[in-house]
């Protein structure tokens, strides 16, 4: 099990002392200066990346429970307060969660609930978790709601799981409402003991039918967006029931899976939180020769790579190949990343019939001599994203120490020597987790590779306003809607630097938003002449008679200087002005990622002012008079375009 992670370092120590020695600095008081902020994250990242033994796995839950305490704003790393509630024992998997987020970018804190005390929490007087949490884990196990009914009474067996999942749907509500929180439910894995018969899942009345159907309902429920899918039973199975389960441990202690498992078990809990909240990666960048196919194709020539069907190690390329394909039409961009003649890396791709993938899956094609290090920095700077949000694949393991040393934060799986798991591997790595898929996702990977035809569009025409006018973009302002809300929901929970509050609301508080009409509640879209980039901001403003206070603004960063935030002032003052409105108030509050936009309301025409009645003397606030407003240029396509309906 994670197989992708690259053996211990000889370096380690040298990173824990490291990080041991900034930690105590920041713990007596200092403030770290920014450079040795970025020297504790990648100590941190790079221990957690790799494979660790009893020794390293406890030091590494220390250092983690410090950095919570200690650094909780420690870029790049995100940080979480976790609500967990369980049916049975979890107290062991909170230390290893959190070293377990240090690999996934993520400072967690754990609040554990005591087990078997879900119902409690939900139903029953105060704060389940003593203050807010950003999202809850449901450790839920089916085993326990099953009744001991007649085998084949089937109307039992349907009463019994109508019982079990009207009671988890209500739990999960009760626990959505008081926490303010997403919750997230996990399937339950079928105990060995229970595998009487091959048919047991269609047998009414049997464990095996009741697990099998209450896990059913749970993905039915995350598929209708009423809370978020942890698909333990799959793990189980992918480790193997008879390893999962520790029967001694299960009736002594009530843990629900093998101790031995638990930094497995915490990696997979830490990859769905990552998923969740952003940190899940966006781009996979693969090497050529021998990772793609078989040989080398400046030495080889096409006729004389392996890869397509008829070869083992043929097909196992074509695996790979295969998954890329499927990670782009998710919203991952593919780039190539390798040394080679450009000429010489592009012919596979044109000319092989086996070939799966072709030179227009690729956002950027990197052929050259350059060192790897710098290939892959340029393809980050082309897509406009940090290295945290790219994977490297490459069969080389110098080139992957390379690229380890030099860029931290890329994950850079291990690999074998042999091709046959570099599917697998990539895939189990979970580098690329996510929740429910949007059209805006899936339109994701299409937007990252315009970004490089934007850049070179921009250096050919040179003055600014004409490139904008040459993109031809189109711009959508319209009210929130049931189709757009999970995306909306998605984003306000994500975003962090171009946020003005970072108020994390819940979806069914949007939801009620929607509804209210004394809220404005605007998603806006954009595209242009090389790529639909779906739902780039969200504006939420409370209208309070003359005053209207913008409760959150947040846009995506890939679509800086467009002019969209001038279109949204726009628009957003001539509703204001037709709706009698004098008035729009911003409030700023500053946090460690958002500086982005700590000037945004002053460069709209906004002015500085005393924080109104009832509002938050910490936050900065700022007033626009709507008389006085004077519009911003815009170069969008049509004039009508972006005007709410």
């Amino acid at each position: 099990m994670l197989e992708w992670k690259p053996p211990l370092s000889p370096e380690w120590g040298e990173w824990k002392s490291t990080a041991d020695a900034l930690l105590t600095e920041a713990e007596n008081g200092a403030e770290l200066a920014p450079v040795a902020q970025r020297q504790l994250a990648e100590c941190l990242h790079r221990m957690a990346g790799e494979k660790l033994g009893p020794m390293q796995q406890l030091q590494l839950e220390r250092l983690a429970r410090r950095a919570v305490q200690a650094v909780p704003q420690l870029e790049p790393f995100r940080f979480l307060r976790v609500g967990i509630v369980s049916d049975r024992t979890l107290d062991f998997l909170a230390p290893t969660l959190q070293a377990a987020g240090l690999a996934r970018l993520l400072l967690i804190e754990p609040v554990l609930a005591p087990p078997g005390s879900a119902g409690a929490l939900a139903f029953g007087a105060g704060d389940p978790f003593g203050g807010p949490v950003d999202i809850v884990l449901y450790w839920h196990d089916a085993t326990m709601t099953h009744a001991r009914t007649a085998l084949l009474d089937v109307q039992a067996q349907e009463a019994t799981i109508y019982a079990s999942t009207a009671a988890l749907r209500q739990t999960v509500e009760a626990l959505q409402t008081k926490c303010r929180a997403d919750v997230m439910v996990s399937t339950t894995p079928l105990p060995p003991a229970h595998r009487i018969s091959s048919v047991d899942a269609i047998t009414p009345g049997a464990m095996a039918a009741h697990v099998a159907q209450t896990n059913a309902a749970v993905i039915e429920g995350a598929a209708r967006g009423d809370w978020t899918l942890i698909d333990i039973a799959a793990l189980a199975a992918d480790v193997g029931h008879a390893s999962w389960f520790d029967p001694m441990r299960l009736f002594d202690l009530k843990v629900p899976f093998a101790m031995e498992l638990n930094p497995v078990v915490a990696d997979h809990v830490a990859r769905h939180l990552a998923g969740a909240f952003g940190k899940a990666r966006r781009a996979l960048v693969l090497d050529l020769d021998n990772t793609l196919w078989g040989g080398v194709i400046g030495d080889d020539g096409l006729e004389g790579i392996e890869v397509g069907q008829g070869s083992a190690a043929g097909e196992a390329f074509l695996a790979l190949q295969q998954l890329a394909l499927t990670l782009k039409h998710r919203g991952v961009a593919l780039c190539v990343c390798s040394k080679n003649n450009d000429e010489n890396a592009r012919q596979p791709f044109a000319e092989h019939p086996d070939m799966l993938l072709r030179l227009d899956d690729f956002a950027v094609f990197h052929a050259s001599w350059d060192d790897k290090a710098s290939g892959v920095r340029a393809i980050a700077q082309a897509l406009r994203l940090g290295p945290e949000s790219l994977v490297f694949m490459d069969d080389n393991p110098a080139e992957r120490a390379r690229v380890r040393q030099e860029l931290p934060f890329v994950f850079v799986p291990e690999l074998p020597e042999q091709p046959f798991r570099y599917a697998t591997i990539l895939a189990a790595s979970g580098a690329f987790e996510h929740g429910l898929l949007s059209g805006d996702d899936l339109a994701r990977a299409q937007s990252y590779g315009s970004d490089a035809k934007r850049v070179e569009m921009q250096a050919a025409i040179g003055n600014y306003e004409d490139y904008l006018r040459a993109l031809q973009m189109e711009i959508s302002i319209t009210p929130f809607d049931d189709i757009g809300l999970p995306r909306i929901a998605q984003l306000v929970a994500k975003s962090n630097q171009f946020n003005l509050t970072t108020r994390r609301h819940g979806k069914d508080e949007l939801a009620r938003m929607q509804a209210s009409g004394d809220v404005l509640c605007w998603q806006v879209r954009l595209s242009d002449r090389f790529a639909d980039h779906g739902m780039i901001a969200v504006v939420i403003v409370a209208k309070r008679g003359e005053d209207w206070l913008i409760d959150t603004w947040l846009q995506s960063c890939r679509i800086l200087q467009r002019g969209v935030e001038q279109e949204i002032a726009n628009r957003l003052v001539e509703a204001a002005r037709s709706e009698g409105a004098r008035r729009v108030l911003g409030e700023y509050i500053p946090t460690s990622k958002n500086a982005l936009v700590a000037d945004l309301l002053p460069r709209l025409g906004f002015a500085a002012i005393e924080a109104p009645a009832g509002g938050d003397k910490a936050s900065q606030w700022f007033a626009c008079e709507v008389d006085g407003f004077t519009e911003h240029a815009t170069f969008f396509g049509s004039p009508d375009a972006g005007r709410p309906a």
